[in-house]
């Protein structure tokens, strides 16, 4: 062997030199990938204007040179970066990018947070403002200049607000795929979502319209009946925005929890500012229907076909997962229903609590009551059939 072989040759490893187990490499490279915060819009560039001060000044969370060291610690950590991090969407376009990950990926992604920051035109560029539904001050309502037309139809102050929520709601659909065969069913952008949060930024009470009957029919009709768990934050207290709580609660799984807070963001359109934390107001959607079900089968009413005047909510599926470990209650059993909820508005996924929840009304139940049994309320005297007392969106 010549000496320029020699010198060309790859050095041997020491076998003295620890090396670390696999098991150890791959908890430290799970550790390297997940972030303490959410990331604002993966596969997408951050827009400033949607963002906070603190995001802005955040900078890299996780180390992302690991993927691009091996080919092994790069399927590893994009399973656990997409597994392990909680993602923020400002725009339906960042959400529809998630359509380029593999199926078996999106599949992991269990929660999001869609941020709605409202979008108003005008045929001039002016400023409005408008009451805050959490301040005691007026905040700017900032228009975009729209390009002159001629169809009065396009004229005028118009709000493009509950036309965004549509769009991120279309962007959940299932996506396009070329290569799917017809007779194969198309999953939805993330099969896997069990809980989402909307924080809906300058949505005023004076310049909002009634949503559009879309809203109703993606939320309760194609991705209807997907959801364990929904949060909603700065919803006007108004008709329109019960309306859009209404629609929005046709996501939620029959037993599933929905959350409801003021404004977590205010924007004035150069930069987003966020609120102090709040308490939450909880209901448990539909969780009257085992009652009702129940009353039937005692009074032998096998007239009816046991939708209950929900004929939108999809019967084949199952309804939220009970939870595990809840204290004992007090009341009547099969009365009740418990759910672990969060402590405030922007607690950590962590920070959650027990709350015993009426099935009659799906709402927190005083542990200081006497035992009661409201199901008879459930039995309507002037339909003489069986169905909910009250609204499910009153919270």
């Amino acid at each position: 062997m010549t000496r320029s072989s020699t010198s060309k040759a790859a050095p041997e490893i020491d076998p003295r030199m620890p090396t670390l187990p696999v098991e150890i490499q791959l908890k430290i490279l799970e550790m390297a990938l997940t972030s303490d915060y959410p990331i604002l819009d993966p596969l997408s560039k951050i827009t400033k204007e949607h963002a906070t001060a603190d995001e802005k000044a955040r900078g890299n969370q996780i180390a992302i040179g690991f993927l691009a060291t091996c080919k092994a610690y790069h399927t590893e950590g994009t399973r656990f970066l997409w597994k392990n991090n909680d993602f923020v969407f400002t725009s339906h376009h960042a959400l529809r990018n998630l359509a380029n990950l593999d199926l078996e990926l999106r599949k992991t992604i269990k929660s999001i947070t869609l941020r709605i920051i409202a979008r108003y035109y005008d045929d001039a560029r002016r400023t409005r403002r408008a009451k805050s539904n959490i301040l005691g001050k007026t905040i700017p309502v900032k228009a975009v200049a729209r390009v002159h037309e001629n169809p009065l139809a396009r004229k005028g102050y118009k709000s493009y607000t509950w036309l965004q929520l549509i769009d991120f709601l279309d962007a959940l659909r299932p996506p396009f795929d070329p290569q799917r065969k017809k007779k194969v069913f198309r999953p939805r952008l993330l099969p896997g979502l069990e809980s989402m949060r909307m924080d809906f930024v300058n949505f005023p009470k004076e310049y909002l319209n009634v949503p559009d009957i879309d809203l109703h029919r993606i939320a309760a009709h194609d991705l209807g009946c997907t959801l364990n768990e929904l949060l909603l934050t700065g919803l006007p207290e108004d008709d329109c925005g019960t309306r859009a709580l209404a629609d929005l609660t046709g996501l939620v799984r029959d037993d599933g929890l929905i959350m409801k807070s003021t404004d977590t963001f205010i924007s004035d359109y150069s930069t987003l500012t966020r609120m102090t934390d709040r308490p939450l107001d909880f209901r448990v959607v539909r969780a009257w229907k085992p009652l009702a079900d129940e009353i039937e089968r005692q009074f032998g009413d096998s007239d009816h076909d046991h939708d209950h005047g929900h004929q939108h909510h999809h019967p084949d599926v199952s309804p939220a997962p009970p939870a595990v470990g809840h204290p004992e209650s007090i009341f009547t059993e099969k009365k009740t229903i418990w759910r672990r909820v969060p402590k405030s508005r922007d607690a950590a996924r962590h920070e959650r609590t027990w709350i015993e929840f009426s099935r009659t009304f799906g709402l927190p139940v005083d542990p200081e009551d006497e035992d009661f049994d409201e199901s008879f309320l459930l039995f309507c005297e002037g339909c003489g059939e069986v169905h909910e007392p009250m609204s499910d969106h009153d919270i």
